[in-house]
Order: structure tokens, then C-alpha cells, then sequence
């Protein structure tokens, strides 16, 4: 009867133990996970370049591109807007390469399409932001040339309103249509 009793004690003993490692462990778990382990919708990170559309003939007054599509001008042809009329557009720029090229089709899907592409040139900067977020880059010294001057020209004037691409605030380029 006495060995009963000592095996149902340690029984008691070791079930309490697992109790107390299996809420410590939890304990370690909850407390190891903060906040700064998910980035925040809030933090800024790496900035998309913001494109206004203007009238050619009354520079101040936005105007709307009809079926606007944007695409890379890389062997993938990666389509960034389809077909959408817009008098602002936010794309990426490359993170890896100091240019990235893109293809502004007007009128897409009919058959008065226009088409033109444009290389974005820039210097890029990489910012620590957090631990959650990494880096993000920041781009300066924007310029924009056009890669085919052609005769069906839609665009006829693009403009740098702000050579530092580090938020998405305010727009970068102008271009007048």
C-alpha cells in the first residue's frame, strides 16, 4: 500500500510539473512575439512612382487617358494597369537596377491604340526601415527619356515635378497629353 501511495505522489508531482513547463513554454511564446515582428500597413516602404495626367492645352487642368495600359518593356511584358482610364497612375521602379522601362498604351484593345515607352532613370538609396519591414529604397535624381520617338506621339510633353522619389504623397511626373 505504501508503494501506491509514493507511485500515485510522484504521479501528482510529475503531471503538476508538465502543467507549470507546458504554461511556461506558452508563457515564452506569447512574450516572444512583439509587435515589431509584422510591418505595419502604416510604415512607409519602398515608394511607388506617381504619374498625373495634364492637358497639353491647359497645362493646370488634370485629364483622363482612355484605356490606359502600362507594361514592363523586359522580355516578360509585366502589365501593371490594364486598360483603364485614369488621370493618375502609381507604379514600381525597379529596386535592382538604376532604370526601369515602361510602355504608356492609349486607347488599348481598339483600334486607335497609341503607344509609347519611356525609360524612368534614377539614383537608388537602400534605408533601413525596421525589423519587420527590412529595407526600403528610396530613389533620387529621377529623369524620364523617351526610348521611341515615333510620329504617333500621344504624349507630348513629360515633366519632373520632384526628382526624389521618397513617398507617395505628391506626384513625380507630369505627363501632358
Amino acid at each position: 500500500m505504501l508503494y501506491f501511495w509514493k507511485n500515485a505522489n510522484h504521479s501528482a508531482q510529475f503531471f503538476m510539473l508538465q502543467k507549470i513547463l507546458f504554461l511556461t513554454l506558452i508563457t515564452a511564446l506569447l512574450l516572444g512575439c512583439t509587435r515589431d515582428d509584422i510591418c505595419a500597413e502604416t510604415t512607409a516602404t519602398t515608394p511607388k512612382l506617381i504619374i498625373v495626367f495634364n492637358d497639353f492645352v491647359n497645362p493646370t487642368e488634370r485629364k483622363t487617358v482612355p484605356n490606359l495600359t502600362v507594361r514592363t518593356t523586359d522580355t516578360n511584358q509585366t502589365v501593371v494597369i490594364n486598360a483603364t482610364a485614369t488621370d493618375s497612375i502609381a507604379i514600381p521602379l525597379r529596386t535592382a537596377a538604376d532604370f526601369t522601362r515602361y510602355e504608356f498604351i492609349r486607347d488599348d484593345n481598339t483600334i486607335n491604340a497609341l503607344s509609347e515607352a519611356y525609360r524612368f532613370g534614377y539614383n537608388r538609396e537602400e534605408l533601413y526601415v525596421n525589423r519587420a519591414c527590412a529595407f526600403k529604397t528610396v530613389y533620387s535624381n529621377l529623369d524620364a527619356i523617351e526610348d521611341d520617338e515615333g510620329t504617333n506621339d500621344w504624349i507630348l510633353n513629360v515633366q519632373i515635378e520632384n526628382q526624389t522619389v521618397e513617398n507617395e504623397l505628391e506626384a513625380h511626373i507630369t505627363i501632358f497629353h
